[in-house]
């Protein structure tokens, strides 16, 4: 798993929730809070997490930059992909390797392609 996983999930977990937690990431990644207190740790060292042990999580500036970005991509690969009638599951897996690799200036253009086919009523 990505330290990009780590910052988006967090980053969504925010947006409902002020207070996240180490379980609450290790819940919605499904995995051990042990592998997932290693890996905030890292990105406490690395200047994008705050992490005090027993404490909740606070993204810095950094943290917080890297996981809207992340989760902007994944919101429009998701919308396109529901467009072209492919399901969710094959969905989720698509998206995870493809939101890493998507360049700015692509996920605009996918973006705008949505938009357009939504606008003219495309149907799958």
């Amino acid at each position: 798993m990505k330290q990009e996983d780590y910052l988006e999930t967090i980053y969504e977990l925010s947006l409902k929730n002020e207070n996240v937690r180490i379980s609450d990431v290790a819940k919605a990644l499904d995995l051990s809070k042990p592998s997932v207190t290693q890996m905030i740790q890292r990105l406490d060292k690395d200047g994008c997490v705050i992490y005090k042990p027993y404490s909740t999580l606070k993204l810095t500036t950094k943290g917080k930059t890297i996981g809207k970005k992340i989760a902007s991509r994944h919101e429009v690969l998701a919308e396109f992909f529901d467009l072209l009638g492919i399901p969710e599951n094959i969905q989720e897996k698509d998206i995870h390797g493809i939101e890493h690799h998507l360049s700015s200036i692509t996920k605009e253009k996918i973006k705008e392609l949505t938009i357009y086919l939504k606008k003219n009523k495309y149907k799958n």
